[in-house]
C-alpha cells in the first residue's frame, strides 16, 4: 500500500511541473573566467612614475646626535626609470649650534673638578650629498574614507656620497627606507629614514676647554660614526 501512495505522489508532482521561460535579452550573453598568467596587484594605478622626475624638499633630524643641533634641511631629486627602479640624489644642510646636552657640558654640568667641555670647538657636519639606488617594493592604496583614497609607495635605498665636517670631506654610506603618501597623482609627502656610516673627527679626543683656543681638525682622532637621520618633506612628480 505504501508503494501505491508514493507512485501517486510522484505522479501528482510531475503533473504540476511547469516550464519557466526567460526573455532572451535577460540571459547572460558572456562569461568571465579568471586569468592567472598576468597578475597585477593594482589594476588602476593612479600614480604613473615611469620616465618622470620627482623633486622636493623638507627637513628632519638626527635621532642619535649626542652634542650638536640635530635638525637639518634637505633638497632632493629622483628619476624613475620604471615604476620600481629609480635613482635618488639628496643634499642635506645641517644647522649649527649645540643641543641641550652639549650646552650642559659647555657649562661644566656633570663634570668633575670644575672642568668644562665645549663641543662647539670641534668640527661638526655642515653638509652632505648622497646618491642612491631606489627600489619601490610596494605600491598600494590606503582608504581614508568611502570617497577618499590615498596612493602610497614603499621603497628602499642604498648608496654613497660625501659629508663635509669642518674643512674636510669624508665618504659616507647610506642604507634607508622611505614612503610616499600621494595627496594627488603628482603631489606627495615623503618620509625617509636613513642609516649613515662615515669616518670623521671625534670631539672627545681633544680637551676642549671653554677658555681654550679652537683646535685644527687634524688635531682630532678619527672615529667611525653611525647616524640615523629621519626626514620629512613634500615632493612633486614632474
Amino acid at each position: 500500500m505504501g508503494w501505491l501512495y508514493l507512485i501517486v505522489l510522484l505522479g501528482s508532482l510531475g503533473a504540476q511541473a511547469e516550464v519557466i521561460e526567460f526573455p532572451e535579452e535577460e540571459l547572460a550573453s558572456e562569461t568571465v573566467l579568471p586569468v592567472f598568467d598576468k597578475v597585477r596587484s593594482v589594476l588602476n594605478r593612479n600614480v604613473q612614475t615611469t620616465g618622470h622626475f620627482e623633486v622636493g624638499g623638507g627637513g628632519g633630524l638626527s635621532l642619535n646626535e649626542p652634542f650638536y643641533n640635530p635638525y637639518h634641511f634637505t633638497g632632493l631629486a629622483t628619476y624613475h626609470f620604471t615604476d620600481q627602479h629609480a635613482v635618488n640624489l639628496v643634499g642635506t644642510f645641517y644647522m649649527s649650534g649645540l643641543n641641550s646636552y652639549g650646552e650642559q657640558l659647555k657649562k661644566g654640568e656633570g663634570l668633575r673638578g670644575g672642568q668644562t667641555f665645549d663641543p662647539s670647538k670641534a668640527p661638526t657636519p655642515q653638509w652632505m650629498v648622497l646618491g642612491s639606488y631606489q627600489f619601490t617594493a610596494y605600491y598600494g592604496k590606503l582608504s581614508l574614507s568611502k570617497q577618499n583614497i590615498m596612493n602610497i609607495a614603499l621603497f628602499g635605498m642604498v648608496g654613497a656620497g660625501v659629508i663635509q665636517t669642518g674643512g674636510i670631506s669624508n665618504p659616507v654610506l647610506n642604507l634607508g627606507l622611505g614612503q610616499n603618501f600621494y595627496f594627488t597623482p603628482r603631489l606627495a609627502a615623503r618620509f625617509d629614514l636613513r642609516l649613515l656610516v662615515y669616518s670623521g673627527p671625534d670631539a672627545t679626543t681633544v680637551q676642549l676647554d671653554t677658555a681654550g683656543a679652537r683646535p685644527s681638525e687634524s688635531a682630532f682622532d678619527k672615529a667611525l660614526f653611525f647616524s640615523t637621520d629621519l626626514s620629512l618633506g613634500l615632493v612633486y612628480l614632474l
